[in-house]
């Protein structure tokens, strides 16, 4: 099978679509799957995209594709008639689908809220005879109730005292907005009364042992349909977050048979429409598919360029993933600070490393695998592509928790990265024993008063739990004599020495209540003011992904103020060599 990554339009927007093609032949039956909404969305992507490849293995050609003003398509929150122009996109994806695989029937699936964006799109249109949901609401208000639940348990991990006021007005969640707009058209939203669908045959998974939405179920009986209810097995772990969201192999296989039992048999796909990789994002914008060779696999990444009338700079930007959320960066932050500065001259990639987003690799990436140093080299190999196709001369590096460890050690290692942007970072050396330690420190820290103990007594806390975290943070101290923050201090003064050679800098944006700044501080290792290669900088607290929409603001000002001044830098390097 391969995939084929192009835009197509919906309305006026530029959607970004992967579609997954059997290599030779396929069913006559094709698949659009519809994504969920934002933080959902972001836990999800790389499970969904491992289903659409096993329904393509099974012969169903499948395009994913991300909604208007959501990932890498053009839009954002804020937009008017948002909820029209989703429903309108499940319907111009299976146009595509059509056009890329020579099928013509279509069947839609979708998770969650794409669920409801299905079922949308199939009663408004006959054309679409099999329909997949998984996990959909019957109504909008019982999802905007699921999501402000949310909301408030997330409010309460960052939040000490009251929040700053947010910058747009609308619902904040998982680190997305949803504009009041677009909340009052999902809160009216209601599937629970379908027009008559004769015919259709309609799979409602379950959320793994939750039951269907009961009102759904007697809606789409009402509506005629031909319902199976089946369990969603794997709905959670799909839903965990990103580095542990695990393929539903199950589930998947109910999907095959489910399509296989109307199937009308194959069709040829051999020769698929051309390609388009480049999309206007408006404002003088232009944006590029980019895939880099690795160890023959490819990795995945959008270039974001100025349009032919702007003067380019030399310097690109390198947004790394953050962890192993895909390239579109923490609550889609890289996606709006690459189309702001490729207005003002700058080139950028966004880049999904191997095995994250859309890059080849395994299903799941565990935390150890994310600090390996193969993933450093994956960055130079994309900073080596970038040179001989692109033409820059130089980089500023920004990442995210484990991408702001890829981007450190690379400034380490390449003098051309003039400066690298380090948000909340973790390790400055991996160890696997330093998590343990700071979980121990946590239990510790939250038994010091008597009501800690109380809680002991009345079972909330084990002991079992005490003391499995003692032996952990024994077996650790033993293991590392040295102790393991003050190794971290240690990784950081070296790389601090490294960057004096390459003369460049790294700037370390912590949120307040960072362990890695806990460790800093109390080891009286903080870098000085006037430290000219590293700098740290505090900003409140607004939780490790910088989800409140405020703090999202104050990031984005700071990320823009390092960039400045590295272009600055960098000018003055260049006519230096020059």
């Amino acid at each position: 099978m391969k995939t084929i990554h192009r835009w197509f339009r919906s309305g006026r927007y530029s959607l970004l679509g992967h579609v997954d093609l059997p290599e030779k032949r396929c069913e006559a039956l094709g698949v659009v799957m519809a994504p969920p909404l934002g933080w959902d969305d972001i836990c999800s992507y790389r499970p969904l995209r491992f289903v659409a490849r096993r329904l393509a293995q099974d012969g169903f050609p499948v395009l994913r594709f991300d909604l208007p003003g959501t990932g890498d398509s053009s839009g954002d929150a804020m937009d008017g008639g948002l909820l029209q122009a989703w429903v309108q996109s499940v319907s111009d994806a299976a146009a595509e689908l059509r056009r890329t695989a020579g099928v013509e029937r279509i069947a839609l699936s979708g998770v969650r809220f794409g669920a409801m964006l299905v079922l949308a799109a199939a009663a408004g249109a006959r054309e679409f005879e099999e329909l997949i949901v998984w996990g959909a609401a019957a109504t909008g208000r019982a999802l905007l109730r699921e999501l402000r639940a949310f909301a408030n348990v997330q409010l309460r991990e960052y939040s000490s005292g009251e929040a700053p006021p947010q910058p747009a007005a609308g619902f904040e969640v998982g680190g997305f907005l949803i504009a009041p707009e677009t909340q009052a058209a999902i809160e009216s939203l209601d599937l629970s009364a379908l027009p008559a669908m004769p015919g259709r045959r309609v799979l409602v998974l379950t959320r793994d042992e939750l039951a269907a939405d009961a009102k759904l179920v007697r809606a789409l009986e009402a509506a005629q349909c031909e319902v199976q209810v089946k369990p969603g097995h794997g709905y959670a772990a799909i839903m965990a977050i990103p580095h542990e969201a695990v393929p539903p192999e199950e589930t998947s296989r109910a999907m095959t048979e489910f399509l296989r039992a109307r199937s009308a048999g194959p069709c040829q796909t051999e020769n698929p429409a051309a390609r388009v990789a480049i999309a206007d994002m408006g404002g003088g914008v232009l944006e590029t598919i980019y895939t880099v060779e690795n160890s023959g696999k490819q990795m995945f990444g959008i270039l974001c360029e100025p349009g032919s009338k702007a003067q380019r700079s030399k310097c690109c930007v390198l947004f790394l993933n953050p962890g192993a959320t895909r390239h579109i960066g923490p609550n889609r932050m890289w996606v709006e600070a690459a189309r702001r500065w490729a207005a003002r001259g700058v080139i950028s990639l966004r880049l999904d490393l191997g095995g994250i987003g859309e890059s080849d690799g395994e299903a799941v990436l565990d935390v150890e695998h994310l600090y390996q140093d193969g993933l450093v080299a994956q960055v130079e190999r994309a900073m080596h592509s970038l040179r001989s196709r692109v033409g820059v001369r130089q980089f500023i590096a920004i990442g995210l928790c484990s991408g702001a460890f890829w981007a450190l050690h690379a400034a380490v290692r390449d003098s051309d990265i003039r400066s690298a942007v380090l948000l909340n970072p973790r390790l400055f050396k991996w160890d696997p024993e330093v998590d343990r330690l700071r979980a121990l420190k946590r239990t510790i820290k939250g038994l010091t008063s008597w009501t800690d103990w109380r809680r002991v007594a009345r079972g909330e806390v084990s002991p079992a739990d005490i003391k499995r975290l003692a032996v952990e943070g024994f077996r650790a101290r033993r293991a590392h004599p040295a102790r393991p923050f003050e190794m971290q201090m240690e990784a950081l003064a070296e790389a601090r020495a490294a960057l004096e050679r390459n003369n460049s800098r790294a700037t370390l944006i912590f949120t307040e209540g960072e362990p890695l700044l806990s460790e800093m501080q109390e080891l009286g290792e903080l870098p000085s003011q006037t430290d000219p290669r590293i700098r740290a900088l505090r900003i409140p607290t607004g939780g490790h992904t910088f989800r409140p929409l405020w703090i999202q603001k104050l990031a984005h000002g700071l990320i823009d103020g390092e960039i400045e001044s590295a272009l600055h830098q960098t000018a003055e390097c260049l006519r230096e060599f020059q």
